[in-house]
């Protein structure tokens, strides 16, 4: 497991929800310190660590470790758009999103 790897994929994280390090640290009773050195691949972390990062930020071990992600469970700002849309109006969407990859030449017409 490459320390550094896991770091940028914590700070990743962290910088997606809009947090300082402060701020992150607070929520899983760390030393922003501590953090800085685990996003800056000095320090690994222990498995207490990981476990409240994964539970307190909705984000598994699997990505922050492997970097594996499960799409259905992964919290991107388009998955948690798609997520609200209600099933009556999914059909609507995918017209549309066909559309729009077809004019920007990701998919051609015999695809959709």
């Amino acid at each position: 497991m490459d320390k550094s790897i896991v770091g940028k994929r914590v700070r990743k994280q962290r910088e997606y929800l809009g947090l300082s390090r402060e701020q992150f640290a607070e929520k899983i009773d760390i030393s922003w310190r501590f953090l800085a050195e685990i996003e800056n691949g000095t320090k690994g972390m222990s498995a207490e660590t990981l476990y409240k990062i994964c539970s307190a930020f909705d984000i598994s071990a699997d990505h922050l470790l492997l970097g594996r992600e499960n799409l259905s469970e992964a919290k991107t700002p388009c998955v948690a758009l798609l997520s609200q849309i209600p099933p009556s109006c999914m059909s609507y969407l995918e017209d549309i999103l066909k559309a729009y990859l077809r004019t920007i030449g990701v998919i051609r017409d015999e695809m959709s």
